[in-house]
C-alpha cells in the first residue's frame, strides 16, 4: 500500500526523533566490549528473520523483544539499540507473495520507519530502566516488567499509527485491537527475555544459547496461534460462500451487514470482543438459509404465509449450526435472536427490550438497512433517505431506539 502524504510526515518526524535519540545515547555512553555487541546483534538478526507474518501478510511479528529486552539490561541502552536496529537491517524474514525480503528489496520507507522505532522504543525502555535506578548488568524485576509494559505500549501506539494512516482508519480501534491480539505472546516472550538475560548475567554467553531453543518454541507456538487465526477467519468466509451460492439475491448482502453493523458497535462503544462477535455473526447471520427450500428462498412472487414461516426457521436453523461450531458457538445467540423486535413481535421467541441481546439489535439494524436498500425480485430498492427514514420511524418498536438515532447519524456524517 503506498503512503500518502501524511504517512510520510508520520514517519520523516520519526526519523528525526530517532537521530535525536540515538545522538543522545551516544553522547551518554559507550560500547566497551564489541564481542557482547556483536552476540547480541547476531541473536537479533536471527529472531528477526523468523517474522511472523499476520493475516493480512502485510505486517509481520517477533519474538525479538525478548533478545531487545535482555541486551538492555546487560548491556545498557546503547549496546541493546545499536543491537537492536543493525539486527532489523540485516534481517531476511521470508514474506508470502515476495519471498525472502532483505534491506536491498525493502521499500525504503519500511526500512526508515523500522529503524526508528527500533531506536525511539529500545532506547526509551534502556533510558527509563536506568533513570528509575536499574543498573547496567544487575537486575530488577520490578524495573524490568515496568519497561516490557512501557516498550510495549510505545511499540504499539507507534505501529498502530503507521497502520491507521495506511488503511485510513481510526487509531484508537487499531492500538485497542494490536494490543488484545499480543498480550499472550508478550507475557510469554517477556519472560523468557527476563530468563536470557538472567542467564548471561550469571552463567555468560553459553547459558544464553541454551535458553534461546525456548525463545525458538515460543515462537512456534505463537505461529501455531496465528495459523490457527488464519484457519477460523478462512472457515467463516467459507461458510459466507456457501451461502451467497445458495442464495445468489443476496450476493454481497453478508458483506455490507459487516461493514454497517461494526460500524454500529463502535459507535455504540462495545467492547473489542463484542465488535469482533458482532462483525462474525453479521457475515454468518443468514447461514440457516442453508435450511430453507430453494424453491421458496429464490422465489419471485410473494411469499405465503406457510413460505413465510419457513423462512423464518433460518435464524434458529442458523443458531443451531453455528452452536456445533467450538469457535463460533459463542455468537449463536446474535444469530438466533438478529430477527426479533424491540416490541416483541418478531420471531423465533418474540422476547423484547432489553431481553434481545444488544449485538443481535445491532445486527438487526445493519441487516434490515441493507435489505431496504437492495434490490429484490418482489421489489425495487429504497434510497438512503428512504431506508434511514424508515429506520427512524421504527425506533422503539421495531428497533432498538438509541441505536437506531445512533445509525441514522452515522450515516448521516
Amino acid at each position: 500500500m503506498k503512503p500518502d502524504r501524511k504517512t510520510y510526515i508520520y514517519i520523516g518526524v520519526l526519523f528525526i526523533l530517532a537521530i535525536i535519540t540515538y545522538g543522545f545515547l551516544i553522547r551518554n555512553f559507550t560500547i566497551t566490549d564489541i564481542k557482547m555487541l556483536l552476540f547480541w546483534t547476531v541473536l537479533t538478526i536471527i529472531v528477526e528473520s523468523l517474522l511472523i507474518m499476520l493475516p493480512n501478510d502485510s505486517t509481520g511479528v517477533s519474538v525479538g523483544s525478548a533478545i531487545n529486552l535482555a541486551s538492555i539490561i546487560v548491556g545498557g541502552p546503547l549496546l541493546g539499540t545499536t543491537a537492536s536496529f543493525i539486527g532489523l537491517l540485516f534481517r531476511c524474514p521470508r514474506v508470502p507473495k515476495y519471498g525472502y525480503t532483505h534491506l536491498l528489496n525493502t521499500p525504503y520507507y519500511i526500512t526508515i520507519f523500522n529503524v526508528s522505532q527500533s531506536i525511539i522504543v529500545t532506547s526509551a525502555m534502556g533510558l527509563i530502566y536506568l533513570g528509575a535506578g536499574g543498573k547496567i548488568g544487575g537486575f530488577s524485576l520490578f524495573l524490568t516488567i515496568l519497561i516490557v509494559v512501557l516498550g510495549t505500549i510505545f511499540n504499539t501506539v507507534i505501529i498502530s499509527k503507521l497502520i491507521a494512516l495506511l488503511n485510513n482508519q481510526k487509531f484508537t480501534k487499531i492500538w485497542f485491537s494490536n494490543i488484545y491480539g499480543i498480550i499472550g505472546s508478550i507475557i510469554g516472550v517477556g519472560t523468557i527475555g527476563i530468563i536470557i538475560a538472567l542467564a548471561f548475567i550469571s552463567y555468560g554467553y553459553g547459558a544464553v544459547i541454551l535458553f534461546f531453543g525456548p525463545l525458538l518454541l515460543a515462537r512456534y507456538t505463537f505461529k501455531l496461534y496465528m495459523e490457527t487465526r488464519n484457519l477460523y477467519l478462512s472457515t467463516i468466509q467459507a461458510f459466507n460462500s456457501v451461502m451467497e451460492a445458495k442464495d445468489p439475491y443476496t450476493s454481497g448482502h453478508a458483506s455490507r451487514v459487516e461493514k454497517y453493523a461494526t460500524r454500529l458497535a463502535e459507535a455504540y462503544g462495545l467492547s473489542y470482543v463484542k465488535i469482533q462477535n458482532v462483525k462474525n455473526a453479521a457475515i454468518l447471520h443468514d447461514i440457516g438459509k442453508i435450511g430453507v427450500n430453494d424453491n421458496i428462498l429464490n422465489k419471485s412472487a410473494k411469499l405465503t404465509k406457510l413460505e413465510y414461516e419457513e423462512i423464518m426457521k433460518h435464524s434458529s436453523i442458523g443458531a443451531e449450526i453455528i452452536s456445533k461450531v467450538d469457535f463460533l458457538k459463542k455468537i449463536s445467540g446474535i444469530i438466533m435472536y438478529h430477527h426479533e423486535r424491540y416490541d416483541g413481535k418478531g420471531y423465533p421467541e418474540g422476547i423484547s427490550g432489553d431481553d434481545i441481546p444488544i449485538e443481535a439489535c445491532i445486527l438487526a439494524i445493519a441487516d434490515s438497512y441493507d435489505a431496504m436498500t437492495s434490490d429484490r425480485p418482489y421489489r425495487e430498492a429504497l434510497n438512503k433517505e428512504e431506508a434511514l427514514q424508515e429506520i427512524i420511524n421504527n425506533a422503539g418498536t421495531q428497533f432498538h431506539p438509541a441505536l437506531a438515532e445512533k445509525f441514522v447519524d452515522m450515516l448521516n456524517e
